[in-house]
């Protein structure tokens, strides 16, 4: 063996090595009740576990994955494709949302936790509620982030008229309004890669404060199933009410609101709805739906203070 040769071949195992060393993630498959398999990720090696549930209806785990950043010491995420998602596919007869519910609950007993803190967010954050509501015993701790209402009279009280408002008010801002005239002058002539840029900037448009960081945006377009997201929320019955079972636990659920959520700038109706309710709401100030990628420094004190087992009404 040449000299040249044994340099490359003792480079490329040291390589190889390292990069197995860096490896702090695990994907499997949990099989349900029903025999469907679910998508799951675990990251991070921190002893606290939790169990991050994404938005959609119909999206993926993917876009959520950068709220570990920093904190992989700390916790142990588990993220994981809801059924219908991208990498959980199951047959359409079969995607309802209590099925996602009971699916949430079979993954907490395959990870034997006794008692679960949840992150949830957007349309996830209706699973957490209801899963607090059937599994009260079960929830430790129920972070929602860029929440659904507490209760509602129907998906017109959601995704309401000011909701309307509030998108038309992010969308013409300047900024955003500069930067998606730039391609929209060329909307002819774009690559394949800068149309892909062209509709993430438009969905960034809405879910982030910052258009700045449109490029940190993930998921959208292939990552998301419209079928899904068509049957859950026909499973699902807008007409709700969880003020009750949220605070069975005092100080278990806290909201995590961005001040441009395009859902309730300012967490108006959050706070309106909560009232006086044992249930800690925090608002970050210029951050939209996406909240850890407008301000992810503050998005992760707030979600240290919300896990953290002294967690107090503020």
């Amino acid at each position: 063996m040449t000299l040249r040769l044994f340099i490359f071949l003792t480079t490329f195992l040291l390589y190889i090595s390292l990069n197995a060393q860096d490896k702090n993630y695990e994907e499997w498959y949990l099989k349900t009740n029903d025999k469907q398999d679910i998508f799951v990720k675990e990251l991070g090696t921190g002893k606290d576990t939790v169990i991050v549930v994404h938005g959609g209806f119909g999206a993926n785990h993917d876009y959520m994955t950068d709220i570990a950043k920093g904190l992989e010491k700390k916790y142990h995420f588990i993220f994981y494709d809801q059924r219908g998602s991208l990498l959980s596919w199951v047959p359409d007869s079969l995607i309802t949302f209590q099925k996602n519910v009971e699916d949430l609950y079979y993954l907490t007993k395959a990870l034997k936790l006794k008692k679960v803190k949840l992150l949830c967010h957007s349309m996830g954050t209706l699973i957490g509620m209801e899963f607090q509501k059937q599994y009260p015993d079960v929830i430790e701790k129920l972070v929602l982030v860029g929440s659904l209402f507490i209760k509602s009279d129907s998906a017109q009280t959601i995704f309401s008229k000011q909701m309307e408002k509030n998108i038309e008010w992010l969308i013409t801002q300047k900024k955003y309004t500069d930067l998606i005239t730039r391609y929209e002058e060329r909307k002819e002539k774009l690559s394949d890669k800068e149309k892909t840029e062209f509709w993430r900037i438009q969905f960034a448009g809405a879910n982030i404060y910052n258009i700045d960081k449109w490029n940190l945006v993930k998921g959208g377009q292939a990552y998301y199933n419209p079928n899904t997201g068509s049957l859950m929320s026909k499973s699902f019955d807008f007409k709700y009410d969880y003020s009750t079972s949220l605070t069975k636990n005092k100080f278990n659920a806290t909201l995590i609101q961005g001040q441009y959520d395009f859902l309730d700038f300012e967490a108006n109706k959050h706070k309106q709805l909560i009232g006086r309710l044992p249930v800690n709401i925090v608002v970050i100030k210029n951050a939209g739906h996406n909240i850890w990628i407008d301000q992810p420094k503050l998005f992760r004190r707030e979600l240290i203070r919300a896990i953290s087992s002294k967690n107090a009404n503020r």
